[in-house]
This record gives C-alpha cells, structure tokens and sequence, in this order.
C-alpha cells in the first residue's frame, strides 16, 4: 500500500477529494431539502398574503353590501313571518274584502306544507263584486303585507248577469319553518 501511496500521489488526492466530496453532499443534502421546504412554505405564505390582501380591498364593498341587505332582510320578514299567523292573516284579508265592497266572501285554508327553509298555506278565496271592486282587490293584495301568491283565478259572470263578477282564486301564503313546527 504504502508503493501505491507513493507512486500514485494523484490517486490519492482524488480518494480524498472523492471523500471529502461525498461528506460535503451527505451533509448538504438535508440542508438543500429543508431550503426547499422552507421556500415553498415562504412562497405559499406569499400566496395566502396576497388573498389576504385582495380581501381586505373588497372588505369595504361588502359592508356596503351588508348594509344594503339589511334593508331587504326587514322586508324578507315582513314578507315571510316568523309564526303563521292565520287569524291575523283572515280578518285582513276579509278587511280588504269589505273595503273594496266585495260581497259572498269566503277565505279557507288547506293543509300547510313546508319546505326546507319556508312553510306554505293554500287558500281559496270566494267573492263577488264588480270588475273594478275586484281589480282593486288585486291592487290591495299586491300591497298586502306579506308574500301571497295567486296560483290560479277564475271569473265568472254571475247567473243574472247583472255585471257582478264572481271571483275563485287559489293562492298560497307563505311563513318562515321554525324549529319547533317540524
């Protein structure tokens, strides 16, 4: 060994170098990985503060939003009560009936179903009245403080056919599912 080492220098110099190199990479490959790991993690932080930041720019135009929704929320629970309400909800509608001279009237309920977030009431609605005492019924019932939706309206002359209309109407009436009622 010791002839190898002194005839061949160079060869020697290159196992150390071959060595030393290898040590170096050992070493120097964990480092490389966590770098890597620590740079991808810089970069998605980066990511996620640049949607941070495109959030707070938009913060502004969504509270103008909220507070123009809150506005629509109030005629949503106008529109769709909390409770059904049905002796309310009859003597108004015979009170609109009677203001708008409507005679024969007649307002009964069905079977409520309910939906996933709303609960519905079918009415008929009888009356008889004039074309214009009618129309106005309909005006009236469009104001009307909660959603009413006339699904189907039928007229008719009345059999003495004195100018009198006959008025059958189904419609449903809508309030918001509570808890409870399920």
């Amino acid at each position: 060994m010791k002839k190898l080492i002194d005839h061949h220098p160079l060869f020697l110099l290159l196992i150390l170098l071959g060595g030393a190199a290898g040590l170096g990479a050992y070493q120097y490959y964990p480092v490389h990985l966590q770098r890597k790991a620590l740079y991808q993690t810089l970069s998605r932080q980066g990511d996620k503060m640049e949607e941070i930041k495109n959030c707070s720019e938009k913060l502004p135009t969504l509270h103008r939003q909220v507070r123009s929704m809150e506005e629509q929320d109030k005629e949503f629970g106008r529109l769709f009560p909390a409770d059904q309400g049905l002796s309310r909800l009859w003597h108004q509608i015979a009170e609109i009936m009677d203001n708008n001279h409507l005679g024969d009237q007649l307002v009964r309920p069905g079977e409520v179903s309910c939906e996933e977030d709303f609960c519905s009431i079918p009415l008929e609605i009888r009356c008889t009245g004039s074309f214009e005492n009618i129309f106005e019924f309909f005006r009236a019932m469009e104001r009307f403080e909660r959603l009413i939706r006339m699904d189907q309206v039928q007229l008719k002359n009345d059999e003495s056919v004195s100018g009198r209309l006959i008025l059958q109407a189904q419609a449903r009436v809508f309030y918001q599912r509570m808890e409870t009622s399920q």
